[in-house]
């Protein structure tokens, strides 16, 4: 597969997803908002459950402090046998509009005054009967002149403690009810109001916002394949031009190093033959990086393939070097790779870890039942603050001194590590053994299927 085959593979999937705003959408609908506004729903639902209980308890403790304030001036007037004085109570308590009714009764159940809605006997009521058995408050909704009623019992004492009747107080069920429906009303009201700002959020935000913001980042994404396509075939054609040139160049330099042997002429040539060697190496990269993607994959141990890795980067070692030191995974550990491919990315990042380092570079692998990462460190100067992970992967972009770096080699891997469906980070990190932070490079790949 070439890179213009890639590019075009690439260019067709960014256009589809793009296609796909309205998918993005559905799928933030039913697994975004409905599921909130749900879960909103059920809150708000056993919200009311609870607020109802309250509410109705309120009401029946107003109830039963209206009871409480003409408790004492009724039962005194009982006593005295002064009806008017109980029925002017009564009167009291009925237009202050929270009652609907009150009246009092004997122990027989026979009214003695009231006021509002009431019920003339309750001989034969077995609430009355209970208040009068127990000595305590009592209440139910209850039918009285054919409304709905709820009425509270409340028994009368005399000085010494005797029963000497009770007091009916009634408040319209309606009263509970309306109370209710006006705090649900509210509640469910509150609800229609924030799902259609969600909803409107949704669309404004989607439209506006995400999908704007995806769009650009997409067609950012798309552009940068297609630059990569075209750098790719540059590279290959500028290496092959440049390969027989320099070549040429290199080999007439040798020869007037041989006829010209002062240190002026030595020094000038030892310039061109350095220049040259460094166009060499940039063509070297440059073909590296317009071959053809990984294609075909074997499953093989990973040891193998550091140990190649290192003894093809040992060469380029000088002795005062830096240390080179490498922990080697187990021989169970497999990966499913193009052998030569992940080298070549393994390489580039000890070459860049050599020359980094001040003193070693540890090489170690962490493994678990998916993946695969290895971990390249060297104790140098670390990343730059100003220069991002992205930044770093673009090619051409190098922080090292000018004539060092050509800028491809981290590009490479990070090409190489992606067709192996695994993932390239560099980060810098702290050591206890050194002034300086030092970079990690870590290379994540997955583990080869069927090993444990």
């Amino acid at each position: 597969m070439s890179h213009v085959s890639i590019g075009v593979n690439v260019t067709k999937r960014y256009r589809n997803w793009f296609l796909q705003g309205d998918s993005v959408q559905k799928t933030l609908t039913f697994y975004v908002m409905l599921p909130l506004l749900a879960l909103s729903g059920i809150a708000i639902g056993i919200g009311l459950e609870r607020a109802a209980v309250f509410q109705d308890q309120r009401l029946r403790d107003d109830l039963e402090l209206v009871g409480r304030a003409i408790h004492v001036p009724v039962s005194d007037a009982l006593i005295r046998g002064d009806i008017s004085a109980v029925q002017a109570g009564l009167d009291s308590v009925f237009e202050i509009g929270r009652v609907y009714g009150a009246s009092v009764y004997d122990t027989k159940g026979m009214m003695v005054a009231s006021a509002g809605v009431t019920e003339r006997d309750l001989s034969e009521s077995l609430l009355a009967e209970q208040v009068i058995l127990t000595g305590e408050t009592q209440d139910s909704y209850r039918e009285v002149a054919g409304r709905d009623v709820f009425s509270q019992f409340v028994p009368i004492h005399d000085r010494g403690g005797q029963i000497i009747g009770f007091m009916q107080l009634n408040r319209r069920a309606q009263d509970f009810d309306n109370a209710f429906t006006q705090l649900a009303r509210i509640a469910w009201g509150t609800w229609l109001v924030l799902a259609a700002a969600t909803a409107a959020i949704l669309v404004f935000g989607h439209y506006r916002g995400v999908n704007r913001y995806v769009a650009q980042k997409l067609e950012q994404q798309r552009r940068e394949q297609e630059k990569m396509v075209a750098i790719g075939q540059v590279s290959s054609g500028v290496a092959h031009e440049l390969g027989a040139p320099l070549t040429v160049i290199d080999g007439r330099a040798k020869q007037l190093m041989k006829r010209h042997s002062d240190e002026e002429s030595q020094r000038q040539l030892n310039a061109i033959r350095g220049q040259v060697q460094r166009l060499t190496k940039m063509v070297k990269q440059l073909l590296a990086f317009s071959r053809t993607p990984v294609s075909e994959k074997q499953q093989q141990p990973l040891r193998d393939i550091i140990e190649q890795a290192c003894q093809s980067i040992s060469y380029e070692q000088s002795l005062q070097g830096p240390e080179l030191k490498v922990t080697l995974p187990e021989k169970d550990v497999q990966v499913e790779a193009d052998n030569q491919r992940l080298e070549l990315a393994l390489v580039n990042i000890l070459r860049n870890a050599l020359q980094a380092a001040e003193s070693e570079v540890d090489v170690w692998v962490e493994a678990n039942a998916n993946a695969i990462t290895i971990n390249v460190r060297d104790d140098g100067a670390g990343l730059p603050q100003h220069v991002t992970q992205d930044e770093l992967l673009k090619p051409f972009t190098t922080t090292k001194q000018i004539g060092e770096g050509t800028g491809l080699g981290l590009a490479l891997v990070s090409y190489i590590v992606a067709d192996h469906q695994g993932q390239l980070k560099l980060a810098n990190a702290t050591s206890a053994n050194s002034k300086s932070s030092g970079c990690v490079a870590s290379l994540s790949l997955p583990r080869a299927k069927g090993r444990s």
